[in-house]
């Protein structure tokens, strides 16, 4: 019974899509549509963009009539002092209202459906971007936000032998001795790697703390614009990351510190089909969004 009320659900919904697309004109309607296709099944099973507008209004509707009563006494409180508004807000939560619909499409918009339908690809194919391509990607990500334009990260190109150096270092630090002619063939997985490096400076007004966060976002926009070029990368790291010997083998000062390493190359064909038809949703965004 459950499972067709679902397929009821899944038919309705159909519907009111085929609906509206009439509605559309010429080629924006036509490529939104081809996109939906493609990628549906990683926007919250369909209900995304236009198709969710009406859904998040149902839902806000539902909670403001529960909410109204409770909400009228705030607005004739105006006149009270803070303390008392701040604790009338902490004792009544409103929430986030969600009963405007909303203008963004992420099915439509390519970058918004870049930053949806990025996956993590453990094994990538041999080939890899150039250096002169690595050049360009950092240009890209180089507007990350960052206080004070401290620019407090950078990366490490690590391609063919350093590649068993980097190994040699992950063995010494986990104090594994290997027989003649074996190597630690983790950091062999892809041709190349990025090591992210975060390296703080001393300011008055950017703690620590945040110049890591800058760095972390440094990160993450690299695999989304490596995933936009096209190319597959996953981002690791581990117990082992900032020991000693890793460490002296990516020079780095006391005050740094090593944010793991993206293994970067093409994405495999069988990895393409797979996007293209897995139905894992992206996570429900209303837990990650609140008010005070």
């Amino acid at each position: 019974m459950g499972s067709h009320k679902k397929d009821k659900c899944k038919k309705s919904k159909h519907k009111k899509h085929k609906h509206k697309k009439h509605k559309r004109s010429g080629d924006a309607g036509d490529a939104c549509e081809a996109t939906k296709d493609r990628v549906r099944a990683h926007f919250l099973d369909g209900n995304t963009g236009p198709w969710a507008k009406n859904l998040a209004a149902q839902d806000a509707q539902t909670a403001r009539s529960a909410q109204s009563e409770k909400n009228a006494d705030l607005a004739e409180d105006g006149a009270a002092s803070a303390s008392d508004r701040t604790a009338a807000v902490t004792t009544i939560r409103r929430g986030p209202d969600y009963s405007a619909p909303s203008s963004i499409d992420i099915v439509a918009d390519p970058v918004l459906h870049a930053l949806s339908t990025r996956r993590s690809i453990s094994k990538v194919d041999p080939e890899t971007p150039n250096d002169s391509d690595l050049l360009e990607i950092i240009r890209s990500i180089s507007s990350v936000a960052d206080h004070k334009a401290l620019r407090p990260w950078r990366f490490l190109i690590i391609r063919g032998n350093d590649r068993h150096r980097l190994g040699d270092a992950l063995d010494e630090a986990a104090g594994v001795v290997r027989k003649p002619g074996e190597t630690n063939t983790k950091p062999l997985r892809a041709e190349l790697l990025l090591a992210l490096v975060s390296s703080p400076v001393k300011h008055d007004k950017v703690p620590e703390w945040e110049q890591h966060a800058t760095a972390a976002g440094a990160g993450h926009l690299l695999e989304l614009a490596l995933w936009q070029a096209g190319w597959g990368v996953m981002w690791r790291s581990g117990t082992l990351t900032n020991t000693e010997p890793v460490r002296r083998l990516h020079r780095l000062n006391d005050h740094e510190l090593l944010m793991g390493w993206f293994y970067i190359g093409a994405v495999p064909e069988r990895y393409r089909q797979r996007l293209t038809t897995s139905s894992r949703p992206l996570p429900k965004p209303e837990q990650f969004l609140d008010t005070l």
